[in-house]
């Protein structure tokens, strides 16, 4: 797997400010005898400080809340601290040595979704910077083996995946998070098929971490000596159009193929070449590939897959030379 989280840069740190949508718990105190502050909402006797808790304040839409005897005061951008002196002060006319505590505890505006099968939360961001492995702990982490499992990160229009291991193992991978990041773990073994000249058919997994293609041909159990054609190895695929190279889009939507299409394309190797050999190094298998190893003569391969893909080419060529 190529992708990679550092391609979204880094993020930052919440910087702790209120937005539409929080909730505050908002506390006055006011020193005896209390002038404002004495009634039905205040507690603790009469020669000890007043003590009233208003009823949580909800940001409005409008980006305010409003204090008893003070109004509607605007929020959005302020930090709690900042909200408690101008309530402070506006009630230092009014009120006998008043205090305030502000207190963010419901955070609505800056926060993250979190999503895997079975359990799916929303994270709220502190300043303390929480990051991609944080949102993959507030679920609880993999309900499946590690590397079986990929985190994908959405950051508005971009999607990007890196697997669970190479997170954990790179912690450059786990970057901060932003406002509105959408963390979705997903669980799918990656598996490929082997066929042809080889031990036997099997579907082979593999981590998420990804495959070579040299890994997946040893872990076939490599070539039969006596039955294979070292000339003749091929990957079979589904690729989606907009991978392939530009001129060969052209010709397959020529045909009326869409951009969404998914093109049947194969990839021949020559084992014979030493330059193949180190190709195969950096050639990531795909799940669900078809590896195919030939125990007949490269020429007859060659015209079977002229067969198999005749109906649907039409002149356009899915069979690519791995050192192409």
């Amino acid at each position: 797997m190529n992708q990679s989280f550092t391609q979204f840069g880094d993020g930052y740190a919440s910087t702790g400010t209120l937005n539409i949508g929080d909730v505050l718990d908002i506390m006055i105190w006011e020193a005896p005898p209390a002038v404002l502050f004495g009634g039905g909402l205040s507690s603790m006797g009469s020669g000890s400080a007043q003590q009233t808790k208003l009823p949580e304040q909800l940001v409005t839409a409008r980006g305010t809340v409003s204090v008893p005897f003070v109004g509607d005061i605007s929020v959005v951008g302020k930090t709690p601290g900042q909200v408690q002196e101008i309530i402070k002060g506006r009630l230092k006319k009014m009120a006998n040595q008043p205090q305030v505590m502000v207190r963010l505890v419901q955070n609505n505006a800056a926060n993250v979704s979190v999503i895997r099968a079975g359990n799916s939360v929303r994270m709220p961001l502190t300043a303390a910077g929480e990051r991609v492995l944080d949102a993959v702990a507030a679920v609880g982490g993999s309900t499946a083996n590690v590397q079986d499992t990929n985190v994908q990160l959405t950051r508005g229009n971009v999607v990007r995946t890196v697997a669970l291991e190479d997170l954990v193992a790179n912690p450059r991978q786990n970057i901060l998070l932003r406002r509105g990041d959408v963390v979705t773990m997903i669980t799918n073994p990656y598996t490929f098929t082997s066929m042809g000249a080889v031990g036997r058919t099997q579907e082979i997994g593999f981590s998420a971490r990804g495959l070579s293609l040299s890994e997946a041909i040893g872990r076939m159990g490599g070539l039969q000596d006596r039955r294979s054609d070292a000339r003749g190895v091929f990957v079979f695929r589904y690729t989606p159009l907009v991978e392939l190279p530009a001129e060969r889009q052209d010709k397959w939507i020529a045909q009326g193929y869409g951009s969404e299409a998914e093109i049947p394309t194969v990839y021949r190797v020559n084992m014979a070449d030493a330059h193949s050999l180190f190709s195969m190094q950096r050639f990531p298998v795909k799940n669900k590939d078809v590896l195919y190893v030939s125990n007949a003569p490269l020429a007859e391969v060659q015209k079977f897959l002229s067969f198999v893909f005749s109906p649907v080419t039409s002149g356009a060529n899915s069979i690519n030379n791995l050192t192409n």
